[in-house]
């Protein structure tokens, strides 16, 4: 009786990682919608409100976006790791989190370059680390 009580104790107070990383991460976002001609307002309604905005000299705009792929939420793996830590008693952990580590993000830096109209004249990405 005493070992199963310290059980469920050890049970409630494990987190569950795997899970919550799972569950956690960076939605995909278009960028497809880059290219000359393209209009600002088809890019904002994709990729959301720029990082960063300025004016240029000649009356252009200049918006800048840090642009996460990979390591998309999925509530089905988050699922499947809540039900496997259920049935293993948590030991599927010891698999789980490392592979939730393992999950890699991409990051990239888009700066583009509208024109008095709106529409892009460039668009340049750089890769971030």
């Amino acid at each position: 009786m005493r070992y199963g009580a310290l059980l469920a104790l050890c049970l409630a107070l494990f987190p569950a990682c795997s899970v919550f990383m799972a569950a956690s991460g960076n939605k995909h976002q278009d960028t497809t919608v880059i290219f000359p001609g393209s209009n600002r307002a088809v890019i904002m309604s994709k990729l959301g409100p720029p990082d960063t905005t300025r004016t240029l000299e000649d009356g252009q705009t200049e918006d800048t976006y840090l642009i996460k792929e990979g390591n998309e939420a999925s509530s089905g793996r988050a699922w499947a790791d809540a039900g496997l830590d259920l049935l293993s008693l948590g030991i599927w952990e010891v698999v789980a989190t490392p592979y939730e580590l393992a999950q890699t993000e991409e990051k990239s830096r888009w700066v583009i370059t509208y024109d008095t109209a709106g529409n892009v004249v460039n668009a340049q990405k750089f890769g971030v680390k």
